[in-house]
C-alpha cells in the first residue's frame, strides 16, 4: 500500500504536467445571434438594443430571449425593471452610470434658454451657455466658489442633456416689422418678350403633302421687351415697351396708354429701369400722394442697383424682392397674366395673318407688322385683361390676402382655374351690358 504523502505528490505531477485549460476551460458563447466574447471585450448594449430585448423577452421569455441575443438572464430581468428609464432616456446611451447634477436647477433654466434661442433661430456658443449658467446660478445664490460653470461642466452639461455642437446648414434673418399697404398701393412688374410674328407650328392642308409651307413676314425672332405693372386692386398701369433699336423713328406719334423706348440689345437695363420708375411706377394717381407702398419685382439685377434702391425709398416705396427660381409661385404676373396676355397678342397676329391682302416688298414678301401695328396689338391685348384676374392673380401668390386666412383657398386654386373663372365673369360682364 502506498502511503497518502506519495500518492499527493504523484497527483500534483500530473496536474503540474497537464495544460490547465483541460481542467478549467474557457467559457465561450456559441449560440446563434450571440457575440463570441473570448479574447475580447464583453459587448455594451445602447438603450435602443436594450429595448430591443426587453420587447422579445416579452414574446418569448427572458432565458429564451436572453439566448437569442447573448445576454444573461440576469441582465434582461434588470432591464426590465429600467424599462421606463430606457425608454425616456437617449437611445444610443449605454449606462446610467457617471456623477449627477450637482445643480439640477440651474441646469434645467438652462436648458430652456438654450431652447428658447433655437426657436427664434439665434446661435448659441459654449461660451454663452457659461455666461447664462453664471448668471443662472447667481440668481438661485449659488456662490462662484461652488459653481464656476468650467468647460468640462459645460462638456458634461452639454452630454446629460443631448446637445453638441453643430455647424449651421441655412442662415435665416428677421422678418422686417409688419406693414400695412391699401390694396392700391401694392404692385407688381415684370419684363415679358413679345415677338412680331408668332406663326402656328401647325396647319390645315392637303393630305400626305410632302412639304408644307407657311407664309411669313421674316421677323420670326424679332422681339420688344414689354414691362407690364399691376396694382393688387386690380388696375393695370401703361405698358413700358423696348424695341431692339438704337433709335425710335423720327415724328414717330405713339398712341395713349402706352411708353415706347429703343436700346440696342431689346433688352431692360439699368438706365431704363430708372426711367420706368420715373413715367410709370411714380407717375400713376395712387403715387402723386405720397403713401406708403409695396413693389414686388423679381431679383434681376437691374432691379437691385443702389441707384433704384434709393430712387424706391425716395418714394417710400419698400421693394418686395421674390427670389431666384421662385417667381412661377410669388410673382402675380408670371403665375396669371402674362400667359393671357401674349394669346391675345397671338390671337390678334393670327386675324392679321387671315387677311388676304398683304403689303407687300418691292420684290413681293410680304411685309411683316409694323411697329404701329405692335403699338396697337399691345395696348388692345392689356386692355383685354380683365381686373378681376388681377385682383386673383395677387391673391394665388399670396401678397393680398386676408390676415384672418379667409381667402387662403386661393392659393390652391389651379392658374387654369384662375384664369378660366375671370374670363368667365368678364363675358358674362359684357354680354349684360349688351343686353
Amino acid at each position: 500500500t502506498r502511503s497518502i504523502g506519495s500518492v499527493c505528490k504523484n497527483l500534483y505531477t500530473v496536474f503540474m504536467c497537464v495544460p490547465r485549460a483541460h481542467f478549467f476551460p474557457k467559457i465561450s458563447i456559441r449560440k446563434s445571434g450571440a457575440r463570441h466574447t473570448q479574447g475580447c471585450r464583453l459587448h455594451s448594449f445602447m438603450a435602443g438594443e436594450k429595448l430591443k430585448v426587453i420587447l422579445e423577452a416579452e414574446k418569448i421569455g427572458n432565458q429564451a430571449a436572453g439566448r437569442k441575443y447573448g445576454v444573461p438572464q440576469l441582465c434582461v430581468r434588470d432591464w426590465q425593471r429600467k424599462k421606463e428609464k430606457l425608454s425616456s432616456c437617449n437611445k444610443n446611451r449605454r449606462a446610467f452610470c457617471g456623477k449627477r447634477a450637482q445643480f439640477p436647477q440651474v441646469e434645467v433654466a438652462l436648458a430652456d434658454y438654450i431652447q428658447d434661442r433655437h426657436q427664434l433661430g439665434y446661435a448659441v456658443s459654449t461660451e454663452m451657455i457659461q455666461m447664462k449658467a453664471r448668471d443662472i446660478a447667481k440668481e438661485h445664490g449659488i456662490p462662484i466658489t461652488q459653481f464656476k460653470a468650467s468647460r468640462g461642466w459645460v462638456t458634461r452639461f452639454m452630454r446629460r442633456n443631448g446637445l453638441s455642437v453643430r455647424r449651421h446648414s441655412t442662415i435665416s434673418q428677421c422678418l422686417p416689422d409688419q406693414k400695412t399697404s391699401l390694396m392700391g398701393q401694392i404692385g407688381n412688374a415684370d419684363q415679358t418678350a413679345v415677338y412680331f410674328e408668332n406663326p402656328s407650328n401647325t396647319t390645315v392642308n392637303a393630305v400626305g403633302g410632302k412639304s408644307v409651307r407657311v407664309r411669313t413676314g421674316g421677323r420670326e425672332k424679332q422681339w420688344c421687351t414689354v414691362m407690364l405693372t399691376i396694382l393688387a386692386d386690380g388696375k393695370k398701369l401703361p405698358p413700358y415697351v423696348i424695341f431692339k433699336r438704337k433709335t425710335l423713328p423720327k415724328n414717330e406719334k405713339f398712341p395713349p396708354g402706352i411708353i415706347v423706348r429703343a436700346q440696342k440689345k431689346g433688352w431692360m437695363d439699368n438706365d431704363l429701369v430708372i426711367d420706368w420708375l420715373k413715367c410709370v411706377w411714380q407717375c400713376w394717381p395712387g403715387s402723386l400722394l405720397k403713401m406708403p407702398n409695396m413693389l414686388v419685382m423679381d431679383s434681376f439685377r437691374g432691379h437691385l442697383t443702389e441707384v433704384v434702391k434709393e430712387r424706391l425709398k425716395d418714394g417710400k416705396t419698400d421693394q418686395v424682392i421674390i427670389p431666384r427660381g421662385m417667381t412661377s409661385l410669388l410673382q402675380p404676373l408670371d403665375v396669371c397674366i402674362n400667359r393671357p396676355f401674349k394669346a391675345h397678342v397671338s390671337g390678334m397676329y393670327t386675324e392679321w395673318a387671315a387677311t388676304v391682302v398683304h403689303d407687300t416688298t418691292p420684290t413681293g414678301k410680304m411685309k411683316a407688322p409694323t411697329l404701329a401695328q405692335m403699338y396697337a396689338w399691345i395696348i388692345a391685348a392689356w386692355k383685354l385683361i380683365p381686373e378681376d384676374l388681377v385682383v386673383k392673380s395677387f391673391k394665388k401668390c399670396s401678397i393680398s390676402n386676408s390676415i384672418d386666412g379667409s381667402e387662403d383657398d386661393a392659393l390652391w386654386e389651379s392658374n387654369d382655374d384662375v384664369v378660366s373663372s375671370s374670363g368667365e365673369s368678364e363675358s358674362s360682364s359684357e354680354s349684360e351690358d349688351d343686353n
